[in-house]
């Protein structure tokens, strides 16, 4: 097991309003916290990989796009949700938010 100490743990600027801070990396799995300021957008885009996230504060709309699933939820503190991996999936934050995300990077 190998520890990763705070200062080890870089944040990125990724949107305007976002910011990422991963906070693991392993091989196959990628652990990462978000930050959101009210009204800040992820532009519909879609990865290799599936998606878990975590509300941890806050409130967003999550639209989801693929294989015949057009879907528009709303998240708040405490719901979770997955995006399958090749799915299209915007985000939109309704008021300041933070998100734990997890990605399965294996192919």
């Amino acid at each position: 097991m190998l520890k990763i100490n705070k200062k080890d743990q870089p944040t990125v600027k990724v949107f305007t309003g976002v910011t990422r801070k991963t906070l693991a990396c392993g091989k196959d799995i990628l652990l990462a916290r978000f930050d959101y300021e009210k009204g800040a957008v992820v532009p519909l885009h879609k990865h290799a990989y599936e998606q878990v996230t975590t509300i941890l504060k806050g409130c967003q709309k999550i639209i989801i796009k693929g294989n015949e699933v057009n879907e528009e939820i709303v998240v708040e503190a405490g719901d979770s949700y997955v995006v399958p991996a090749q799915f299209e999936h915007e985000q939109v934050s309704l008021e300041e938010s933070v998100t734990i995300d997890a990605w399965n990077l294996a192919p």
